[in-house]
């Protein structure tokens, strides 16, 4: 086999354990909390937990990968952290006991995905003929399969073969971390650097602005995830149906993985966040107004552009324009900007929903468009100043 092919089989490996992970963490973990008869607002309680310490450590603990620690020891700490942690859930069943476990597991958890990318994107970098779209898609396809096998799973075996499914998964992430990351060598300086090894790596005003962009634009899901189904439902949709929505979205998602991931090492990524948030701002203004079957099928595949195109183009420009030796502390500012966002537009979504129903979906919207016009300022800004985005202008 071809050592770039196996370099990316090692490499789409590593996002597929990760997210084998969260296709039974993310789906199934509350059915396990109620499992242990807690109310849903401790429930509510627990799953915003892990999003709290997202936006809290994301950005300091992938700022371990810039330095000697590296991305290699800190993703297989990460993953032996939660190889330690879920069995004690078996252990505990006072919802103060929970609540603790979760915060020590979402601290392991944060530095996954991140970190992942952080690796792929390097790797792309250093081997244009790797294809990070091919790489980051192998975890949508194992989230997908998860998600199917995972409810077999409960539906076979109850609630507890989530947190023994959860143990052992790790396993996965620490094999593919070992097959697929090198042991740390130093980086060669790049253009995007500063001159001097000493000198504090910054994050360009470009970048702040991409990053922002691409954080918002993201968030604008926040309504579809916490209430889609529920709203669904609502509106006469069986659950089969439900169901068909949701994996359109996912289907979408691979397919555009695979053709626009080229772009990372390529591009610097800018015309598919400004594809991307458009894309959001015209599905959910649609979405409000209550569409059939057909329509909101169309409305799911557009996942491909509002939430891959967005990721795609975000890591294109976090490969482009972050410094070497900031490209750790760049993913990581990312996942915190992006938990934070989620996180207040989940919230505000509660609050619409209960008064506006459908209308919660074009709420959503505007968040779109910032990111569209932010992206618009970035390729105003990148006309005046194209020689040194990355290092500040």
């Amino acid at each position: 086999m071809h050592p770039l092919k196996a370099l990316e089989l090692r490499l789409g490996a590593l996002q597929a354990a990760s997210f084998t992970s969260h296709g039974i963490y993310l789906p199934f973990f509350p059915l396990w909390l109620q499992s242990k008869a807690l109310s849903p607002t401790v429930i509510g309680l627990v799953v915003a937990i892990p999003i709290i310490v997202r936006i809290l450590a994301t950005a300091p603990l992938l700022s371990l990968a810039d330095r000697s620690f590296g991305a290699r020891r800190l993703l297989l700490a990460s993953h032996l952290g939660q190889l330690v942690g879920f069995p004690l859930f078996l252990l505990v069943d006072s919802s103060v006991a929970i609540m603790v476990l979760v915060a020590l597991v979402a601290v392991a958890q944060s530095c996954i995905i991140p970190g992942n990318d952080l690796v792929s994107t390097n790797a792309v970098q250093r081997h244009p003929g790797l294809s990070y779209g091919r790489i980051r898609g192998a975890g949508s396809v194992a989230f997908f399969i998860t998600n199917i096998v995972g409810g077999y799973l409960v539906g076979a075996f109850g609630p507890e073969v989530v947190i023994v499914a959860l143990t052992f998964i790790p396993v996965l992430g620490i094999s593919a971390t070992l097959l697929a990351v090198p042991k740390e060598a130093p980086e060669p300086a790049g253009p995007n650097d500063l001159p001097h090894e000493t000198a504090p790596a910054r994050l360009s005003r470009i970048l702040w602005l991409v990053l922002i962009a691409g954080a918002v634009t993201q968030a604008s899901h926040g309504a579809l995830n916490a209430f889609g189904s529920i709203y669904w439902r609502s509106a006469g949709f069986s659950d089969e149906v439900i169901g068909y929505f949701w994996a359109a979205g996912v289907i979408a998602e691979i397919l555009v993985f695979l053709y626009l991931g080229r772009h990372v090492g390529r591009s610097s990524g800018v015309g598919l966040i400004l594809l991307g948030s458009a894309a959001a701002v015209i599905r959910f203004t649609i979405m409000a107004l209550e569409p059939g079957v057909g329509v909101t099928v169309v409305l799911q595949t557009m996942h491909s552009l509002s939430f891959a195109a967005t990721h795609i183009g975000t890591m294109a420009a976090l490969a482009a324009l972050a410094p070497v030796r900031a490209r750790g502390r760049a993913q990581g500012v990312f996942g915190s900007l992006t938990a934070l966002a989620i996180a207040a537009s989940t919230i505000v979504s509660g609050m619409i929903y209960s008064e506006a129903g459908a209308g919660v979906f074009a709420a959503m919207a505007p968040l779109g468009a910032i990111g569209f016009v932010l992206m618009l300022v970035v390729v105003r800004l990148q006309k005046y100043q194209p020689q040194r985005a990355g290092s500040g202008g």
